[in-house]
């Protein structure tokens, strides 16, 4: 996922809405690769952190009460049918 330096929030927002919940937690697990490579000394010049934030906001409010549970039981089931 590229980083886009002057991403527009609102916009990202609503592509989350929209979202099915697979492409949700693709996007975080996109997201979570992608912030794996920025540079210690550039993360504060990096979006990731911030969308990363956003994506976990999106699935907490879609999932009440279970924090990021549903993400990691997607990635669990993703990585044992790969």
């Amino acid at each position: 996922m590229a980083d886009d330096r002057d991403f527009d929030v609102r916009e990202f927002t609503d592509r989350l809405a929209a979202m099915t919940e697979d492409e949700l937690f693709g996007t975080m697990d996109e997201l979570e690769r992608a912030s794996a490579a920025v540079p210690p000394a550039k993360r504060d010049d990096s979006d990731v952190f911030a969308k990363i934030a956003l994506v976990e906001t999106a699935i907490e409010d879609r999932f009440p009460g279970q924090l990021l549970a549903p993400y990691k039981d997607w990635q669990q089931r993703r990585h044992t049918t790969i």
